[in-house]
């Protein structure tokens, strides 16, 4: 608000602008608190999307290596679905775990592979099963991981790193295991 000379600021106006301002900024929090719930819900209902995508994927791999029991050349007497287990401060979660008498798999899945998934599977995931399930401490693991898309350098660094590849060819599963090494 200008004033002039003819038009003297006066207490009245600038309370009369404090309380405006004050309106202002009432509704500005109105719908800022709104906004914050329209974001938490959408991160809820997207939240739940991903896991769902997951849970297809999961379902996917599972039945399909489940009806076969065969990954890397090897043929497998069990599998196992979210393998979880805790030993201390020690925790792991393996989406699928094929064992026999002598030799493991493990496949990770994910709606998306990344390189960082891949790495983790190496560096954490294959140690920390070792130390959570002793029983299998010197078998040879072969690892894998399923994924509904794959970038190209993902799965050149999953060759380097003997990681076999599964994913969906229209109705099946293409498992690309030719570089896949023991653990």
């Amino acid at each position: 608000m200008i004033t002039t000379k003819e038009d003297p600021l006066t207490f009245e106006k600038v309370w009369a602008m404090f309380q405006a301002t004050d309106l202002k900024f009432q509704e500005t929090e109105r719908q800022m608190k709104e906004t914050d719930r329209i974001v938490r819900e959408l991160t809820q209902q997207l939240g739940g999307m991903t896991k769902n995508d997951g849970d297809l994927a999961e379902e996917l791999f599972y039945t399909s290596l489940a009806s076969k029991m065969t990954f890397a050349g090897q043929h497998y007497d069990a599998i196992l679905r979210n393998c979880h287990k805790k030993t201390g401060t020690l925790e792991g979660e393996y989406d699928i775990v094929l064992h026999n008498a002598a030799s493991v798999g493990i496949v990770e899945v994910k709606s998306k592979a990344k390189t960082e998934h891949l790495e983790k599977l190496v560096t954490k995931k294959l140690p920390d099963f070792r130390t959570l399930f002793p029983e299998y401490r010197d078998y040879p693991i072969y690892l894998g991981i399923g994924s509904m898309s794959f970038d190209d350098h993902i799965l050149q660094r999953a060759q380097e790193l003997g990681i076999g590849i599964l994913r969906q060819k229209g109705d099946t599963i293409e498992a690309d295991t030719g570089a896949v090494r023991a653990y």
